[in-house]
């Protein structure tokens, strides 16, 4: 019987490093025609995404928000405040973005909470560059050489914004340091503004508010814990800033919609490895 591993293949590349304040990585995920179809549970994970789809389209589902919609060609991902169910079948072949906290921002210059939990084409961006890369990668061989177009686009176009609000900058770098464990009062406190300032500011910026993004990075940093000292010690979740049981249970069930004892008796698979993909390889302030 064929592995499933024989019939997905799944790169991650790290860009040029002048482009490291912006972008965390480049992936490609491939798939053959007979992979078998089965549906991927996503979780947030603080970037926003853009994604070069040139194989067949594929389903998303928020079920928070009961969104449900099909995807084709190329398209932007804002900042996920939930996870989402994706559609991994046969005949998929993608090309992707992982973008730093500020580097869709850089890219482009719109407020984005407007993209928050949402999907984006380029038409909707007024933005045509964007649909000029997603053909001149296509056109593109062998892989090496879409890394290197995806380079020389993105230098081009990042390396020329203007200076962000520099107080964003800084509480980005104190959530990411501490892992999603500070209270946003003390945050407000450290950088000395307004809390209702860093909101907004951290929205448009972001996409989301300062206290969703660290409850991400929490849980991003607990899960990744959680596959390796979840059966030695169970209650690990402690040490990260989680108050008791209910607490990390609560969070756990809202990102992975199973309870942690429910999920460690489930068989994991290849497939969870594509749902952790990300979470083991990278962090978000590499």
């Amino acid at each position: 019987m064929r592995s499933p591993t024989d019939s997905l293949h799944y790169q991650v590349i790290s860009p040029h490093p002048l482009l490291a304040p912006y972008i965390a990585c480049y992936w490609i995920l491939r798939t053959t025609v007979e992979h078998p179809a089965r549906h991927e549970l996503i979780l947030p994970d603080g970037y926003a995404e853009l994604i070069l789809n040139y194989g067949r389209a594929y389903s998303w589902y928020d079920q928070q928000r009961g969104a449900n919609q099909e995807i084709q060609t190329v398209h932007l991902i804002g900042e996920r405040d939930a996870s989402i169910l994706v559609e991994l079948g046969g005949g998929i072949d993608q090309v992707g973005v992982k973008f730093k906290p500020l580097g869709l921002f850089s890219l482009v210059r719109q407020p984005l909470d407007e993209f928050a939990n949402q999907i984006a084409s380029p038409h909707e961006l007024s933005d045509s560059s964007i649909q000029e890369l997603y053909e001149q990668v296509f056109a593109t061989t062998p892989d090496s050489g879409k890394i290197e177009r995806l380079n020389a686009f993105f230098i081009q176009r990042l390396l020329v914004v203007d200076q962000l609000e520099p107080f964003i900058g800084k509480a980005l770098q104190v959530i990411l340091r501490y892992q999603g464990n500070i209270r946003i009062e003390d945050l407000k406190d450290l950088l000395d503004v307004h809390y209702k300032t860093l909101e907004r500011k951290f929205k448009t910026y972001v996409g989301i508010s300062p206290k969703t993004f660290a409850r991400i990075v929490r849980f991003k940093n607990t899960y990744k814990q959680f596959h390796r000292m979840a059966q030695r010690d169970p209650y690990f979740f402690l040490d990260l800033g989680y108050y008791d049981q209910n607490h990390f249970i609560k969070d756990f069930k809202y990102f992975l919609h199973t309870t942690p004892s429910a999920y460690l008796r489930k068989q994991r698979s290849l497939s969870d490895e594509i749902v952790r993909r990300g979470l083991v390889e990278r962090s978000l302030n590499s």
